[in-house]
């Protein structure tokens, strides 16, 4: 066996083992839902078209959770980066019923954004954290924008607190809710983009849609 399949079992057997762990764990939270922006349509009413949904890196845990829960029958494709960590997570989002799609701001972020568009077009939800792979923390890149601009969808901006959590010892400050917490997402009401922008209008739609998420952001 050479190296890259041993590599391909051992990210597998990580990737299974973490879904494995986040499912008993998340099955002590109580987790509650504001949905703000009418997903959970118990009316009648056409479902919302394809949504770019934004949340922080560091609360990117309990997003698939939420998924498994309340959205599934939502066709969704996931930004994951190209590194090795983020090939153990791609296998989490697979085993959770998501797509992932490889690509971040430094390799091959252009060709995944593409691909976005495209999936976005046939129907499917993508979800970004602007401030992944690598920070800074709560920082807006323009790629949730860009993508939201050219497959004509707006930005849902989805909160996540917990009560009780580990945080780990990295860039983002990455958030385990501990067993039993209280777990709160709050999805916004949809962010329109405009059609189009230059550098400087870009560059203000980044802020305010920050500012957005970060009024529903523990800071401390």
């Amino acid at each position: 066996m050479g190296a890259p399949f041993m590599a391909l079992q051992t990210s597998t057997f990580l990737s299974s083992l973490i879904v494995a762990c986040v499912r008993v764990l998340a099955w002590t939270w109580r987790l509650r839902l504001t949905d703000e922006a009418g997903l959970l349509n118990t009316t009648g009413a056409p479902a919302l078209p394809p949504l770019v949904w934004v949340f922080w890196h560091n609360r990117l845990l309990v997003i698939p959770v939420l998924y498994g829960r309340f959205f599934r029958k939502r066709r969704s494709v996931v930004l994951i980066s190209r590194s090795r960590d983020g090939g153990i997570l791609a296998g989490c989002i697979e085993r959770f019923g998501g797509e992932p799609v490889r690509g971040s701001s430094s390799r091959g972020g252009a060709a995944a954004m593409r691909v976005l568009q495209r999936k976005m077009e046939e129907g499917c939800d993508a979800y970004i954290t602007p401030d992944g792979p690598k920070g800074p923390r709560y920082s807006m890149s323009a790629g949730a924008l860009w993508l939201a601009q050219s497959a004509g969808a707006d930005v849902l901006p989805v909160s996540v607190e917990v009560s009780r959590c580990w945080r780990l010892g990295r860039w983002d400050g990455f958030l385990i809710p501990k067993p039993f917490a209280r777990v709160n997402v709050t999805l916004r009401a949809p962010h329109s983009v405009p059609p189009t922008m230059d550098t400087a209008a870009l560059e203000v739609e980044q802020e305010r849609l920050r500012e957005l998420m970060m009024s529903q952001t523990d800071r401390h």
